[in-house]
């Protein structure tokens, strides 16, 4: 009995493997740091993960010279993808000590399962407009070169 329980688990479990189907999702904007285009800056697409499991990173690209992105990372499986943008910037930073660029600012923005598409290529984009990323965010955190905790996984 034991081993027909075992073959049945394996034969469920090998069949909804096969199910996960390619999901895709994309996002873009543009980026500002008050009046100025936010070049340069890192944007990251990820999908987040309950505890223990770290998060996941399907893509990175920059922002062009016109704080400009666009981002897109496609991903096989058979759960709901929970994806989000994190944006890593240094606009309106005094950074630790009043020294510039050793901190950066990281702020995420949750993408709604709408967007969403069950096959390889993104159906519909994230438009995330112009954001003005001198403000500081709710939930925003700022990472440090000198914490090496942080810097793993990057």
């Amino acid at each position: 009995p034991d081993m027909q329980l075992l073959v049945l688990s394996s034969a469920l479990l090998a069949a909804s493997v096969a199910s996960a189907a390619q999901q895709s999702i994309g996002a873009r904007g543009q980026l500002m740091c008050g009046d100025q285009p936010l070049a340069n800056a890192e944007v990251k697409l990820w999908l987040l993960h309950t505890f223990p499991r770290p998060d996941t990173n399907l893509a990175t690209v920059k922002t062009d010279s016109q704080g400009r992105f666009q981002v897109q990372g496609t991903d096989s499986s058979m759960f709901t993808l929970d994806p989000a943008v994190r944006f890593y910037h240094r606009c309106n930073n005094k950074g630790l000590f009043d020294i510039p660029n050793l901190c950066q600012r990281e702020s995420t923005y949750k993408i709604p399962t709408s967007y969403i598409s069950s096959s390889g290529q993104v159906q519909r984009w994230y438009e995330m407009g112009t954001m003005n990323m001198e403000a500081k965010q709710k939930g925003e955190e700022t990472h440090c070169a000198g914490n090496p905790i942080r810097a793993i996984g990057r």
